[in-house]
């Protein structure tokens, strides 16, 4: 919070020798306090405009004026990064089975995905094709790891657990 001062900070004797950066963080600690100080100290720092966006978009997100998903989502938009999240899952008590949710990104993942090959006349196509394809690889690794050959035993195996010794194979006859 900007604090209301009687005497503006170039009367300060305190401030007559001061020059620079020194001068400058001084003058938001006389100006400033709590969280507000911490955020204008900070924005002293920062290097570039992106840096100084993010300083403010964290000091809002900290505040409470903007929840995480959004404050990351807009973060990554800062840093061109894609993104995607899950913001709403729903499940229906009487049949678990059945569900719905709904994924949020933004459109440098959107870039992501073309540049992998995926295609569609909208950002929703493209996104469900791509999702299309996650539940499709879940899929075939919850089959692979069924892993039916398990029944004969190969110690070739460190990803296996046996919780029981294994049965003695008959031997070959010559």
């Amino acid at each position: 919070m900007r604090l209301k001062r009687l005497l503006p900070f170039w009367m300060m004797p305190g401030s007559w020798g001061l020059k620079g950066k020194i001068k400058q963080q001084a003058e938001v600690m006389y100006y400033w306090d709590g969280a507000d100080m911490d955020r204008e100290l900070a924005l002293l720092e920062a290097d570039s405009e992106i840096e100084r966006e993010i300083i403010n978009i964290g000091s809002k997100y900290k505040a409470g004026t903007i929840a995480k998903t959004q404050h990351d989502k807009l973060i990554a938009d800062l840093k061109e990064e894609p993104w995607v999240d899950v913001p709403l899952l729903e499940v229906d008590e009487n049949d678990p089975k059945q569900g719905a949710f709904d994924l949020d990104w933004n459109s440098h993942f959107i870039l992501l995905l073309q540049e992998h090959g995926y295609t569609g006349k909208n950002d929703e196509e493209i996104i469900n094709t791509w999702f299309n394809d996650v539940c499709r690889t879940v899929l075939v690794q919850e089959n692979a790891d069924q892993d039916f050959g398990l029944q004969q035993y190969t110690e070739e195996r460190p990803d296996v657990i046996r919780t029981t010794a294994p049965k003695s194979r008959p031997k070959d006859k010559k």
